[in-house]
């Protein structure tokens, strides 16, 4: 149980985009309460409703992130695209699975879900807000 710790959200995790910054600190809260599910110990069912919560909340901030980035013409949107997708299946995946025989240990979708999120927000979503602050240096000249 040690390696399940909730996400705070802390000033390294913005990107600089309100909007955007907004709705990965949503996704963290509701990564918070699948953590408070696994201390609490609650049924799998409840588990994969919020995952599911989570799932949605992805795909409606996906969308609206992959529009910004068209908006700029963001160069690796194909790559960026690509992580959403996997992530969509993976989880989906996941939550299929919770209700399952053989369903996988929730502190493993915890893990895969903190690991992917903060390497996504850190990595890949402050490169396009790098490259839009970029172009607009450029424009503003």
């Amino acid at each position: 149980m040690d390696n399940v710790k909730k996400i705070a959200w802390i000033d390294a995790l913005s990107i600089g985009n309100k909007e955007i910054d907004y709705e990965h600190n949503k996704l963290l809260e509701i990564f918070n309460d699948l953590v408070e599910l696994i201390e609490n110990k609650k049924d799998r069912r409840e588990f994969a409703r919020i995952l599911t919560k989570m799932t949605d909340y992805s795909l409606n901030h996906f969308k609206r992130e992959e529009e910004y980035m068209r908006k700029m013409s963001y160069p690796f949107i194909g790559e960026h695209k690509n992580y959403h997708r996997d992530y969509i299946y993976k989880v989906a995946m996941y939550n299929v699975d919770l209700l399952s025989m053989t369903p996988p240990d929730p502190i493993d979708i915890i893990e895969f879900l903190e690991k992917w999120w903060t390497n996504h927000i850190l990595n890949h979503d402050h490169k396009y807000e790098q490259y839009r602050s970029k172009i607009e240096s450029v424009l503003t000249y």
